[in-house]
């Protein structure tokens, strides 16, 4: 499978914990995302597997949204992953906001997602955008007026005990469809080390008993991959691993990176690898050989220089110095998926 980032328009914040590059940023001029669009579609043509490609960071930024998004959804070789996640500022932002949306559910995108990190203050703090929070609630709460479906993803901080009550009441409020608990790992990126004061600990995450459960999860399996996501059970799974053996896994899926500029790229959002060139000039059939050479990379931050990797005694003795009751990812993955999320399966808890 062969994903694009298709990177439209910047983001409205700069969350602590994303890896991709993200934050206010350059947007792709309409006419040029028209093109990048048709060029991708007889891309994929040329192409064996199954290609999608995602429209990034926060489309809704984009004066044009309704024509792209119509134009995406046209596409007849590559599909549109429509991930729906959206900040909330751009869209309450906007004057035209109705007719965005039924755009968008015309052409049959009808699940959106807003991402809450806690209290107002601190979604606030971790997003780094004042009124983050309030744009996000309301724009859940207008998607769902215009008929859409609305789905919310909890991101687990060190502030969530105390704000657990809260979290509840505005989950009561929105009533999603769909809550999702995700746990930031730690990955070796240059923009995660500022997500480091904000990351619970296991003690702090078996504070939510009780809540996890109102909140739709399945309390008994999430602490239960807790339990094994701190860096000391990180280590015991790494002692039976041959590190070779391990960053030389065949990976499934292919991912690239389309920029702003129409440069192509390979390798997700924030670790592209290879530049391909300029899509709007490139010669598809040359491209499409090149694709079809490259190998899976759907572990983010893999490490592809086997025979430069470090000795696995000398990586056990740097983990070792890490507080060992920190999350940090489920394992077997928590070394070798390195900008993976983990995601917990989760129950529909709200109808």
């Amino acid at each position: 499978m062969i994903n694009i980032d298709f990177l439209l328009a910047g983001c409205n914040t700069r969350c602590r914990h994303c890896y991709v590059n993200g934050g206010p940023g350059p947007m792709m001029a309409t006419g040029d995302a028209l093109l990048c669009m048709e060029k991708l579609d007889r891309l994929a043509a040329l192409l064996p597997d199954e290609t999608s490609f995602t429209l990034d960071h926060e489309p809704m930024n984009h004066p044009e949204i309704a024509r792209i998004i119509s134009a995406a959804a046209n596409t007849r070789n590559i599909q549109n992953y429509h991930h729906g996640m959206t900040t909330g500022v751009a869209l309450m932002g906007r004057g035209d906001r109705a007719e965005v949306v039924r755009a968008y559910l015309d052409c049959g995108y009808h699940t959106f997602g807003i991402t809450l990190h806690g209290s107002p203050e601190h979604h606030d703090r971790i997003v780094r955008r004042g009124g983050a929070f309030d744009a996000a609630v309301a724009a859940g709460e207008y998607l769902k007026e215009q008929g859409a479906s609305l789905e919310v993803t909890l991101m687990l901080n060190r502030f969530f005990v105390q704000d657990a009550d809260g979290i509840s009441r505005v989950l009561d409020r929105l009533r999603p469809q769909y809550i999702g608990f995700v746990i930031p790992i730690f990955t070796p990126h240059r923009n995660m080390m500022d997500f480091e004061p904000y990351r619970a600990s296991a003690g702090m995450a078996a504070g939510l008993a009780g809540h996890l459960s109102e909140w739709g999860q399945d309390e008994a399996a999430l602490m239960n991959s807790i339990e094994h996501s701190t860096v000391a059970a990180g280590i015991r799974w790494l002692q039976d691993q041959s590190l070779p053996d391990l960053f030389s896994q065949e990976q499934e899926e292919l991912y690239l990176s389309l920029h702003p500029d129409c440069r192509l790229y390979v390798g997700n959002s924030g670790a592209e690898t290879q530049c391909l060139g300029d899509l709007r000039h490139i010669d598809l059939e040359e491209a499409a050989r090149a694709i079809r050479a490259l190998p899976g990379n759907r572990d983010y931050g893999a490490f592809y220089n086997v025979d430069k990797l470090p000795a696995k005694e000398r990586l056990i003795n740097q983990l070792s110095e890490l507080p060992q009751e920190a999350l940090f990812g489920d394992y077997p993955s928590v070394i070798y998926r390195g900008l993976t999320e983990l995601r917990i399966p989760a129950r529909i808890g709200y109808f």
